[in-house]
């Protein structure tokens, strides 16, 4: 879609899969399932899904996907389907590696950092080199050093160390809180899945699209209990959805789903009171990949 003078496009990087109860909490499964039914290892299918955002001198990625270096067990672990990459949907906009100005990450889990290093040559052994070569990679410093130092048996397991570690100064812009990238490119915290995962609001006047990265993965995350096991901090997941959704149906957002199998974005409503659901929006049809 167009937004004064940002074109804004989502991008996929295939998709693939994760424990359903481990996605849906405390939510049962004989409820979650009808939403998105598992597989016979009650894993459910979801997008990889990022940003892409153009104003003529910038270009921004919302997200780096999965990547292209895992193992094969890691591959069938996770179900991980990609007949179309990241990187050829970037082309497919005309966007080469190296017309990337910037790069958000949301956080530094494998599913939305895994573009960020490439193996040189597109060897197995070549060495690990940025995928985006002249790209910020922009990042709460909080989240980089918890991917460095500090990850938790509970959480260790989704970090890759290829896709961060290699990535030295001058690529990396490390932040605390709020930050403004370009003049209508904010980051914003959205604390809970970390306490230092970040959003992406992107501003024109009144009109405002937002990508909340994994506080709302699909449109079925978007009811205030339906929280991921994943998130570290599940009680100021539920606090942040309180402050950032009610903004988001007052102020009429567009929030992009970044693991929706089947809904990219749409927009906040409430279907009754203190109940809120998503109108899918349209104006995100049929967008690559």
């Amino acid at each position: 879609m167009q937004l004064g003078d940002f074109e804004i496009t989502p991008v996929m990087d295939g998709y693939f899969r994760l424990d359903g109860g481990s996605m849906f909490g405390i939510v049962p499964r004989v409820i979650w399932e009808k939403k998105i039914p598992p597989d016979e290892r009650n894993r459910i299918r979801l997008a990889i899904r990022c940003l892409l955002v153009r104003n003529g001198k910038r270009t921004i990625l919302i997200d780096s996907g999965q990547g292209n270096k895992y193992s094969e067990k890691f591959r069938d672990r996770y179900a991980v389907e990609q007949p179309v990459t990241l990187i050829d949907n970037l082309r497919k906009q005309g966007v080469r590696p190296e017309d990337v100005t910037d790069v958000i990450n949301c956080h530094l889990h494998f599913d939305h950092a895994g573009w960020n290093t490439v193996r040189e040559g597109g060897k197995e052994e070549g060495r690990l080199i940025p995928a985006f070569p002249n790209a910020r990679y922009w990042s709460q410093r909080g989240e980089w050093e918890r991917a460095r130092h500090y990850t938790t048996e509970k959480d260790q397991g989704s970090f890759q160390p290829q896709d961060y570690l290699p990535l030295e100064e001058p690529h990396w812009e490390l932040v605390e809180g709020e930050r403004s990238v370009v003049s209508g490119v904010e980051i914003i915290p959205v604390v809970g899945h970390s306490l230092y995962t970040q959003g992406v609001l992107i501003s024109t006047g009144e009109q405002k699209v937002v990508f909340l990265g994994d506080l709302i993965p699909t449109i079925h995350h978007v009811p205030y209990p339906w929280i991921m096991a994943f998130d570290l901090h599940p009680v100021q997941t539920l606090a942040t959805k309180r402050k950032i959704l009610p903004q988001a149906l007052r102020e009429k957002w567009i929030v992009v789903f970044d693991h929706d199998p089947n809904v990219p974005a749409g927009r906040i409503i409430e279907e009754s009171p203190g109940m809120l659901g998503v109108v899918p929006a349209e104006e995100f049809a049929g967008t690559s990949g």
